[in-house]
């Protein structure tokens, strides 16, 4: 994967070298960010009956979360807001192939599928990582690794795909579903590689910035909010704030300490939240098969988290190595005030 050029923090090797020591607090993060998703998706089914479109809904999270964050950016520190122009292209591609593109898939394969049917195809994303980590990065698999990952992706069946799905089954709806996950994993893969030269908040408000211009495109993103009940808005600036920001960001904190494989393996963990709120508040059926499928997800985890050490990621080269009394320089760095943007 392409070096980036530059960062201009001169602590964050030393945070990251801080930061990536701890698994447990990357499980702690995956987690929460999992139960946000959750919880926002319940929200997202209120807000989008009637005339919101999934699409326009897109819209308005990405670009409510890219001025949220610039404002935080701005009050905290202007300096995080500057990008190398050679950094540029790795980032339009993180910010539209994938952020965007990953939402665009998904709504669009629900309209072919079923809804259990496109978040089983879209957490297919740590397979493609662990492929992508075996053949790309020469990680080696362990046996830990694989069978949480099969448990994983069992439960998830379980838990996402309704017996009545197979009535909705189509080639178009099965190829967005996969290009979903394809696209999860390729954003994942991406941040995580952005993330060793420039900090979190800098990551994700570009990433959100270009996905909002990815979405500026369709005609039916710029209708007025206006057009809405008012507490619709409220369910809005909900999702965007605790089921976009705040996720995202525990996310990305997730891929400091664990492999992208590792933490999307955690991320399946949200349809079972999803199906145990839907059962809660609306009154949704949840089946013993669902409940095998989010017990398999949480063995999935517990397996992960008994057979994962630092020593190993450090050894499989998924985590830099520590460096005692000195800052571990960031590769490919190149001196402050060179191709800003």
């Amino acid at each position: 994967m392409t070096q980036l050029a530059r960062t201009d923090q001169e602590t964050l090797p030393r945070a990251l070298d801080i930061e990536v020591s701890r698994p447990g607090v990357g499980l702690l993060a995956a987690v929460a960010a999992a139960h946000l998703w959750a919880v926002s998706g319940v929200f997202g089914k209120i807000v989008m009956t009637g005339s919101l479109s999934p699409a326009r809904l897109v819209f308005y999270r990405s670009v409510l979360s890219a001025l949220m964050l610039l404002a935080v950016l701005l009050w905290r520190d202007r300096s995080l807001l500057r990008l190398s122009r050679r950094d540029l292209p790795f980032f339009l591609a993180m910010g539209m192939l994938g952020l965007a593109l990953t939402q665009f898939t998904y709504y669009s394969a629900i309209q072919s599928l079923s809804v259990g049917m496109a978040i089983l195809l879209q957490y297919l994303a740590p397979l493609w990582m662990l492929l992508f980590e075996r053949f790309w990065l020469k990680t080696r698999l362990t046996p830990a690794r694989l069978a949480a990952l099969t448990l994983a992706l069992a439960g998830c069946a379980m838990v996402s795909v309704e017996t009545e799905s197979t009535r909705r089954w189509g080639s178009a709806g099965v190829l967005l579903g996969l290009t979903a996950g394809v696209c999860f994993a390729f954003y994942t893969l991406m941040t995580r590689h952005a993330l060793k030269s420039y900090r979190d908040l800098t990551v994700l408000f570009y990433s959100f910035l270009f996905s909002a211009l990815f979405w500026s495109a369709s005609p039916d993103s710029w209708q007025p909010l206006s057009q809405i009940e008012s507490f619709k808005i409220w369910m809005i600036l909900y999702v965007v704030v605790f089921g976009t920001v705040f996720p995202y960001l525990l996310f990305m904190r997730a891929m400091k300490h664990l492999s992208a494989s590792h933490t999307g393996i955690i991320s399946t963990l949200e349809p079972v939240v999803a199906a145990v709120i839907a059962w809660i508040f609306l009154q949704e059926n949840l089946t013993g098969l669902q409940l095998c499928g989010g017990l398999c997800v949480l063995l999935a985890i517990v397996i992960l988290q008994k057979n994962t050490s630092n020593a190993e990621l450090q050894a499989a080269g998924e985590l830099p190595q520590r460096r005692q009394g000195a800052e571990a320089p960031l590769k490919g760095r190149i001196p402050p005030g060179d191709d800003e943007v």
